[in-house]
């Protein structure tokens, strides 16, 4: 009987560690640094702590399209992509409760599918200001689709915001509540991600001579007939 409960408990054992660290599986986060772009290195990072600075292990499932560089046995690798398609990166975490692993797919695009990812297919990447009369200004940007939704926010020297939904807004100016900042926030409706466009303007821009300009003369077409240098940051979401 009792050699029976011996085989039992080193039976037991194995299959409790073994049920410890599947148990364990997945129960940690690989984030990228950026989208993988062929070309170009990307660092992975694993969220989970290991026992030690090298008890980690990482693999890819498809080493023709992205290579792993240097070490991958700390917990952050970078990975070139080689090519375009799809791979899958694992890690596996040695910590002090045991083994933890956990995966990620990937998808290798080129530079081109980037530039349409980081722009969310938004063709507008610019805006102008024209003065509708001697107290409204307007904006209106380069390019012209119903695809898209847009929030407008200029702030006011005197700290005051107001906002607008409308593709070509407009606001109310004077010179001595002259507008400071205007951004547009442009949401592709198809793709369900945005764009956020904004400039910064100080009061010697607004005294600067302005033509007054009908509302009905608005047009990309006639975009460049307004634009000069001017302070504009590009944000993507």
């Amino acid at each position: 009987m009792q050699d029976t409960l011996i085989k039992m408990k080193n039976l037991f054992i194995p299959i409790a560690g073994f049920l410890a660290i599947t148990s364990l599986y997945g129960q940690c986060t690989i984030t990228a640094s950026k989208i993988p772009v062929q070309n170009e290195t990307t660092t992975f990072t694993v969220d989970t702590k290991a026992q030690c600075e090298e008890c980690y292990s990482w693999k890819v499932s498809n080493d023709d399209v992205v290579k792993i560089e240097e070490n991958s046995k700390i917990n952050k690798i970078n990975v070139t992509g080689k090519g375009t398609g799809k791979s899958t990166i694992s890690v596996s975490v040695l910590t002090a409760k045991g083994l933890v692993q956990c995966e990620k797919d990937i998808n290798i695009i080129d530079s081109r599918q980037q530039l349409v990812e980081n722009s969310c297919g938004i063709k507008i990447d610019d805006f102008k200001d024209v003065k509708v009369n001697e107290s409204i200004i307007s904006f209106f940007p380069n390019a012209n689709s119903s695809d898209y939704l847009y929030k407008w926010t200029v702030a006011y020297s005197n700290g005051e915001s107001s906002e607008s939904d409308d593709k070509i807004p407009q606001f109310n100016y004077s010179d001595s509540n002259y507008i400071t900042s205007v951004k547009v926030k442009i949401t592709n409706k198809a793709l369900l991600c945005s764009i956020t466009l904004m400039k910064k303007f100080d009061q010697n821009y607004w005294r600067a001579t302005k033509n007054i300009v009908e509302q009905k003369a608005y047009s990309p077409i006639s975009y460049s007939d307004y634009v000069k240098p001017e302070n504009k940051t590009k944000i993507t979401n």
